[in-house]
């Protein structure tokens, strides 16, 4: 059951988030929802479970460049927590992006968290920064960033690859860098390498599959 203080929590950021829509004055462009299996769900080169994860999700976008949805997972860290929901706002500018995220973890205890972010795609390339804005555990604004490097291109018909690296600067212990490379079929299918710095860091291999419309 979630508490009445994450049910608080999860309310005021979702009205934020519809009062900044409208007060933007967006004019609604496309609902899509998402959802997908994976064998293993990877956050930011860690397992965020023990197998198999099923997701989905829902987004709204508009003209203006407002954004803005909510996306749920399951989980296992090995205490109460059993799921993830995470609600998000952003705004586009070109190829600058600005945005919020509130990560829920209903059934945990001071688990939740939430960061801003920037991110700019330049050429063929994306970079971005995500930083800690809050969270339950006392942690202060600023105190974790994450940064990231991301691109991407067609291999063949139908077939894309995609890479990444990312650097996570904690406040609390040590950097950490992963990376890591995915295929990506059209079919929705994609295979991915993923590892880090991590000392007992082994690579994952992941195979997932997505559908959305």
């Amino acid at each position: 059951m979630i508490s009445r203080t994450i049910q608080k929590k999860l309310k005021s950021i979702a009205s934020a988030i519809v009062l900044s829509i409208g007060m933007s004055g967006m004019a609604l462009a496309a609902v899509e929802w998402n959802a997908g299996m994976t064998s293993e769900y990877m956050w930011r080169g860690m397992s965020q479970g023990k197998g198999a994860a099923v997701s989905g999700g829902i987004d709204i976008s508009g003209d203006s460049g407002f954004s803005a949805g909510t996306w749920v997972s399951n989980i296992d860290f090995g205490d109460e927590a059993t799921y993830e929901l995470d609600l998000y706002a952003g705004y586009s500018m070109g190829p600058i992006s600005l945005g919020y995220i509130y990560y829920a973890y209903p059934d945990g205890e001071e688990l939740d968290f939430s960061e801003v972010s920037i991110s700019a795609d330049i050429g063929a390339f994306s970079i971005g920064a995500n930083i800690l804005a809050d969270a339950d555990w006392g942690a202060d604004f600023g105190d974790d960033v994450y940064y990231t490097v991301d691109t991407g291109f067609t291999a063949s018909e139908g077939i894309d690859i995609s890479l990444h690296l990312g650097f996570y600067d904690y406040d609390a212990s040590d950097e950490e860098t992963d990376y890591g490379i995915s295929i990506d079929f059209e079919s929705g299918f994609s295979f991915a390498v993923i590892d880090s710095s991590r000392d007992d860091s082994d690579p994952y291999f992941v195979i997932s599959y997505a559908i959305g419309g």
